[in-house]
Parts: structure tokens; sequence; C-alpha cells
């Protein structure tokens, strides 16, 4: 069994200072085996936010895997936006570009979708698309594997319209034939999960896409501040999904939705199923 904190959309800068002491706190409780930051750890990529973001994961005890959002890129300083877009994150968070974390049981591979060209949608590289397929295609049987980046791959049921992350089929046509489990994203504020199917046709086979929420930042969009905290069982075949909102003084549980692999791929668990799939692990 493995535990994935999910946490994205920080924004230091615009952040609450009270809400951030609540996720260190939630995040202690809950000892995850692997904290994943889906990106925009700071508001406009400045010295200070990207401090703040490094003492803030300095007081995380547990493994991470962080990347970048489009607000890690210079907005205003055209210069460093296309000379040295992720200077100051390279400096703060991370010199490693395509961090990754890999076990007997979970696999997690993170890839930077911020571009300088455009204000705030991303894109995929085709470099990245071939060295995910190499380290994906690597993993053990058994090992659920799983993409971390910052831009959605499938969009929220309330707005089907929202841009996606450019290059999307190809990076999912890739992740099918690898036999890549889960795509965990931010971007949107929102949080939600679905397969890639309805929304990719020509992808046959089931991929599930996690989306959170932002976590500490007061750019909140009809949501409250949340992340997800993700428990994978040993077969890989059951998870659940606990979105774990703010609360005023502290982090609880708002929601928990499960998901079971099967022949067909992912599908959502029913209440009245649980029972059932528990007993027959």
């Amino acid at each position: 069994m493995r535990r994935i904190a999910h946490i994205s959309d920080l924004h230091f800068g615009a952040d609450d200072p009270v809400v951030a002491e609540g996720l260190l706190r939630d995040l202690e409780a809950v000892a995850p085996h692997l904290v994943v930051v889906t990106g925009d750890l700071t508001q406009r990529a400045r010295a200070g936010e990207f401090r703040a973001a490094r003492a803030f994961f300095d007081a995380v005890d547990a493994p991470q895997v962080i990347v970048p959002g489009n607000h890690d890129i210079p907005l205003y300083n055209l210069a460093a936006r296309f000379g040295w877009p992720l200077a100051g994150y390279r400096r703060w968070i991370t010199s490693e570009p395509r961090p990754t974390f890999a076990d007997y049981e979970l696999a997690v591979a993170g890839v930077n979708t911020a571009r300088s060209n455009t204000w705030k949608d991303g894109r995929i590289s085709i470099k990245d698309i071939e060295w995910l397929r190499g380290f994906f295609a690597a993993r053990p049987e058994g090992v659920t594997m799983v993409l971390a980046a910052h831009h959605p791959f499938i969009p929220p049921t309330r707005d089907p319209t929202a841009a996606l992350v450019g290059r999307a089929k190809a990076a999912l046509a890739m992740l099918a034939s690898c036999g890549c489990h889960l795509v965990l994203a931010g971007h949107l504020h929102q949080a939600y999960s679905g397969d890639v199917r309805p929304y990719h046709v020509e992808i046959d086979r089931s991929i599930l896409v996690i989306q959170a929420g932002t976590a500490i930042s007061h750019r909140r969009r009809e949501e409250a501040n949340a992340y997800n905290l993700l428990t994978i069982d040993e077969d890989g075949r059951r998870l659940t999904i606990d979105v774990r909102t703010w609360r005023g003084h502290d982090f609880h549980s708002s929601g928990v939705t499960q998901y079971f692999s099967g022949a067909e791929g992912w599908r959502p668990v029913a209440e009245s199923e649980a029972p059932s799939l528990r007993s027959a692990q």
C-alpha cells in the first residue's frame, strides 16, 4: 500500500500562511509515503516566493516529486522569461528537470509543461514524451505508474471547453502503450478525476486523471483550499481519493472516491460495492 499526498497551486506570494501551517500539520498527521506537487509553487516567480516554497518543502518529512507551473516562470521580466525562465525554480526548488520516485510498488515521473511563449497554457515536449516512454517501459510488472504534470489532460465537468495540455493525445498514447495508470495535475484550482477515454476516444486503455485544487492560495475558484490524499492498495487495483479540505482551522476529509481497476479499466466504486471489494482482496 502506498499513500500519496497530491498538492498543487500553492502560489506563495498569494498564499494564506494560516492555511499553509494547517497543511503542514495535516501532512504530518497523514504521513504520506510520497508528496507530489503539480506546479504553481509561486505567484510571480520571485526569489522571496521561491524561498518561502523551499522552506515549506523542507518542513515536510517525506520524499517529494515537484514540477513547475506557468506561474513559476517570470511574467513581466521578459529577459528572464525567455532567457532563463526556470532559473529561480532550479536555484531554490530543484535542478532536476525530470524528478522521479520509484520503489517496488510505485513509480512516479514528473515533467515540466510550462512554457515561456504562452501566458497560462502548457505543452509537453516530444523529448519528454520519449523520456517518459523509457522510464515507464523499464518498470517491472505490478508497479503502479504515475505521471505528474501541471496542466490538465481532461477538462472538468463544469467547464468542458477548458484548455488541455498541448500534445495530450501523443503523450496519452505513449502512456497507454507503457501501461501507465495515473496522471496527477493541477492548474485549474478544481478537484476532479476521471478516465481519459471519454475525452480522448483514440486512447484504448484506461488511464485515470486526478486533478487537485489550490492547496493554500487565496486565489480560489469557487472551491475551498484542498489537496488530495491517494491510497493505492498493494496490488494496485483499488485507489482511494480523499479530498482534504480546509475548514477554517484544519484540513478535513470532504469526500472520498474509490476506483477499482478491472478488465475494463478504472471504474468508480459505488458505496454499496466497497465492502465486497475489500473482502475479495
